[in-house]
């Protein structure tokens, strides 16, 4: 799509088409009166109008492209920035020579992260994508909390369940990409 437009830039391009076709039709109109309207006018007026109905269809995925960058730098980082997390607390654990299992949590969570580096947003699924990503950052910082000692390891529940619902969210916006 190029560049993303602003709103009223794709407002003002519809009406300068809009514009067009209706100076079209006022010419083919006048000349229609006298006799009957050449053919070239006619055809002038058609390629304006499938002009005119081809942006109005294109006109939804322009106006929701610039949230759909800012969706795709929300969701580009958010995965990675939870994999070096996932990254930092391993190292941590192999240098202070501390675990007591947390592996257990802190290896799914950075092969999670891995998995979810490929994701795209689309015009489609960027609101599902962002809202993952975001909550992605939530179950990081229970993560982090948990594996700290600073959160009992009941909240191991609360864990699963953030991932569940990123895991879903991430999904209906696969569903809803293709």
């Amino acid at each position: 799509m190029g560049e993303a437009q602003t709103g009223h830039e794709v407002h003002q391009q519809h009406e300068k088409l809009v514009r067009a076709l209706a100076d079209q039709h006022a010419l083919t109109v006048v000349q229609g009166e006298d006799e009957s309207i050449p053919d070239e006018a006619f055809d002038d007026l058609m390629e304006r109008a499938q002009t005119l109905m081809a942006y109005e269809k294109q006109m939804p995925a322009l106006l929701a492209e610039p949230e759909r960058v800012r969706s795709e730098k929300v969701v580009f980082w958010s995965w990675r920035i939870q994999s070096a997390v996932a990254i930092v607390l391993i190292l941590v654990f192999r240098l202070l020579g501390y675990s007591d299992g947390w592996y257990a949590l802190v290896v799914p969570h950075l092969v999670a992260t891995f998995c979810g580096w490929p994701l795209k947003a689309t015009v489609n699924n960027h609101l599902a994508r962002r809202t993952a990503s975001i909550a992605l950052h939530a179950v990081g910082v229970l993560l982090v909390l948990i594996v700290l000692g600073v959160l009992s390891p009941w909240f191991i529940v609360a864990l699963v369940i953030g991932w569940a619902f990123v895991g879903a969210v991430a999904a209906d916006g696969q569903e809803a990409g293709k």
